[in-house]
């Protein structure tokens, strides 16, 4: 057995395999990050429909698909209208992709109906990464950007704590819309662009306390307000002492 010496330790070559051993292991760490198709929600990290399912969490660990498997075994005839998938009969599951085109429309046709919007500034669907809008109603004076996402963790609106979405492919994936401000300042009126969210519903774990079947809430970006300047804080920015999902 050869014994590694004082003076190999010393040695450029040695050093120079050293520095590509620690580089290998940093690239294959920060290669694997959950990264959500490139998007930096506040609540939300990854993306099932982009991410490898054994990308590394906020917490440093792989997504646990073993555990995930396993609450969706116990769970498998759970269903809701925002998970995208279980909401329909077993013979008849549409593809995510279907799933994420239904998603896109009926919100566009919700939340930016061209009978009330002035200005619209949005492209195809499936032309962008995402949807942008500028809409110079009361109510949207500020440009915002829309697209679907299948997130692998959050953090539940009910302990403040990080939890583990359920994302099983292709049995179980949880779709949802965000949407999110593109501009600091309001069009129009002075004032300041301030990001809202609403509560979803995810089967999660650490298995949630809504309902018996595991569910939590999650803060999911909504949209985006004008604050005109000097205004008092409102209901939506109370989410702020929710502590927030942690980035690189």
């Amino acid at each position: 057995m050869t014994v590694a010496t004082a003076a190999d330790h010393r040695s450029p070559s040695f050093k120079i395999l050293r520095l590509i051993y620690v580089l290998s292991l940093c690239k294959c760490t920060w290669a694997g990050l959950c990264g959500g198709n490139g998007e930096t929600l506040k609540y939300l990290r990854g993306d099932a429909l982009t991410d490898n399912l054994d990308c590394i969490g906020p917490n440093g660990k792989p997504y646990p698909e073993s555990i995930v498997a396993g609450t969706y075994r116990r769970t498998h005839n759970w269903g809701s209208s925002r998970t995208g998938r279980d909401a329909f009969h077993a013979d008849s599951k549409p593809s995510p992709e279907t799933v994420r085109e239904t998603l896109l429309k009926t919100y566009k046709y919700n939340n930016h109906n061209e009978e009330y919007t002035i200005s619209r500034t949005a492209r195809d669907y499936g032309s962008t990464p995402a949807n942008r809008e500028l809409c110079q109603s009361p109510n949207r004076l500020c440009r915002t950007r829309y697209n679907t996402t299948a997130p692998m963790y959050g953090v539940s609106l009910t302990s403040g704590q990080p939890v583990t979405i359920v994302q099983k492919f292709p049995d179980l994936l949880q779709q949802v819309v965000y949407e999110v401000c593109e501009s600091n300042e309001c069009d129009v009126v002075r004032g300041e662009c301030t990001q809202t969210y609403v509560p979803y519903l995810f089967l999660v774990i650490p298995l949630g306390p809504v309902t018996l079947t595991g569910q939590d809430y999650v803060l999911v970006e909504s949209g985006c307000v004008c604050k005109p300047k000097g205004s008092k804080a409102t209901a939506h920015e109370l989410v702020s002492t929710i502590p927030a999902m942690p980035h690189p």
